[in-house]
């Protein structure tokens, strides 16, 4: 197989790797799309969070290609969505269903590091099925089902939050994640959900989607917590969901929120950012953060069936393996609008 591999900042490099092979326990599935992640294009700029060597891509569907010896839930065909990141099911998190804080989770994880490839490839290995695989119903297209992992991180932050129908909400950033946030906040009876958002064309799918109203956070400017007090009577949201992970995001989310709100922090941030405590203490804000998932994949593929989620829009568009530098990576690096990427290998 002709793999990019992580070879450098802002470099993939195309390599040959021969095929994997399923071991006992393990099933390879060829992929039929992988999304590009936020993180994946963060590992791609500075490194921060993929090694080099790394063949990335972990948002991906597909279908059984090969089982090994002992596997007997799945076979040849099956149409699956994959959860990258595989928890051990012993650990005391995984006992309390924290799946996503289990010790042994992400060292498992496909396309993170070298020592499991990723799904930026035509067949991808996985080591763990009975935790990473989870078969799509009829009615749930390939296309839907490639943004189940980002969306089971937007239902993963709703669900952890304090969220209560009739509550109002500001999201910031309407990427993937605040999309998603913003479909189960409105689908969970939200009374108001605010989006902040530079971009004009994920302004108006933000609107699209249900949001009652949408700012650009930079034409607000030092007026923006005035603004958002204005449509929440003056007093702020109950809840922010933080989804842009830039330093001016979190800055400016404790400021939006209530005096004993909650701030979850969904976005991955990997920069340094300074905040004034005080402000935290004097108006008893909650900042709570957000990693991955527990049960969501589930519930997110239950919700595609029953057609309850606009995935259409979240999708900008699909490119070829052979493009993914420069339709993918490049073009999500100098592009605002974009939201989801999709590759077809």
């Amino acid at each position: 197989m002709n793999v990019p591999v992580f070879t450098g900042l802002r470099k993939l490099e195309f390599q040959e790797r021969a095929r994997p092979v399923a071991g006992p326990g393990e099933v390879l599935v060829d992929v039929a799309l992988c999304g590009i992640c936020g993180s994946d294009v963060h590992g791609y700029l500075n490194g921060i969070m993929i090694p080099l060597g790394t063949v990335m891509g972990h948002e991906a569907v597909g279908t059984v290609a090969e089982t090994g010896e002992g596997v007997t839930e799945w076979r040849a065909g099956d149409r699956v969505a994959i959860k990258p990141i595989p928890e051990c099911g012993k650990c005391p998190y995984c006992r309390q269903g924290q799946f996503s804080l289990c010790v042994e989770a992400f060292p498992r994880a496909i396309g993170i590091s070298p020592a499991n490839d990723g799904a930026f490839a035509r067949t991808v290995k996985v080591k763990h099925p009975d935790a990473m695989l989870f078969r799509l119903p009829e009615e749930v297209t390939f296309e839907q089902a490639a943004v189940i992992e980002p969306l089971a991180t937007s239902l993963h932050g709703v669900r952890m939050s304090r969220f209560r129908p009739g509550d109002t909400a500001v999201v910031i950033g309407a990427g993937t994640i605040g999309l998603g946030v913003l479909q189960f906040l409105t689908m969970g009876g939200a009374g108001k959900v605010i989006v902040l958002e530079v971009s004009e064309r994920k302004r108006e799918i933000a609107l699209g989607l249900g949001a009652d109203v949408v700012l650009d956070p930079l034409k607000e400017g030092e007026k923006l917590r005035e603004t958002v007090f204005g449509h929440t009577h003056g007093i702020g949201a109950d809840l922010v969901y933080e989804c842009a992970g830039v330093p001016q995001a979190l800055q400016a989310s404790y400021s939006l929120v209530k005096s004993g709100g909650q701030v979850l922090l969904i976005g991955i941030n990997d920069k340094e950012v300074a905040i004034q405590p005080f402000f935290l203490s004097l108006w008893e804000v909650e900042l709570k953060g957000i990693l991955g998932y527990y049960d969501e994949f589930d519930h997110v593929i239950e919700f595609l069936r029953r057609k309850r989620i606009n995935t259409e829009v979240l999708i900008s568009d699909t490119i070829d393996l052979a493009d993914i530098e420069e339709k993918g990576f490049r073009r999500l690096l100098a592009s605002q609008d974009d939201v989801k990427i999709l590759v077809r290998p």
